[in-house]
């Protein structure tokens, strides 16, 4: 299933947080630089992932990947439990 990462984080207002360009954060770049600053974890996988993430590109995924990146951003202690939520909402979407 194709995911788009290419979503603005928002805060809990709703409104999109912006970097210190006052650029809007996507969940993508959020995630692309956290999948490449992990010293454990599938390399290629996650390299591959997060360049298309960075690069605004869908990225297809099945459940087993899906499974994979949901127990990495839930391991994860530089995501905030604000991004982690939008992600896995992101993920679940591709359930229905």
């Amino acid at each position: 299933m194709q995911y788009d990462f290419n979503q603005v984080l928002n805060d809990l207002k709703g409104e999109p947080i912006k970097d210190q360009n006052d650029t809007d954060i996507t969940i993508g770049k959020l995630l692309s630089n956290a999948l490449v600053s992990q010293a454990k974890g599938d390399a290629l996988k996650f390299h591959g992932w997060a360049v298309d993430m960075y690069n605004c590109k869908s990225i297809n995924l099945d459940r087993s990947d899906v499974k994979v990146l949901r127990d990495f951003v839930q391991d994860n202690d530089t995501i905030t439990v604000l991004a982690k939520a939008q992600i896995f909402e992101l993920l679940d979407k591709g359930k229905e």
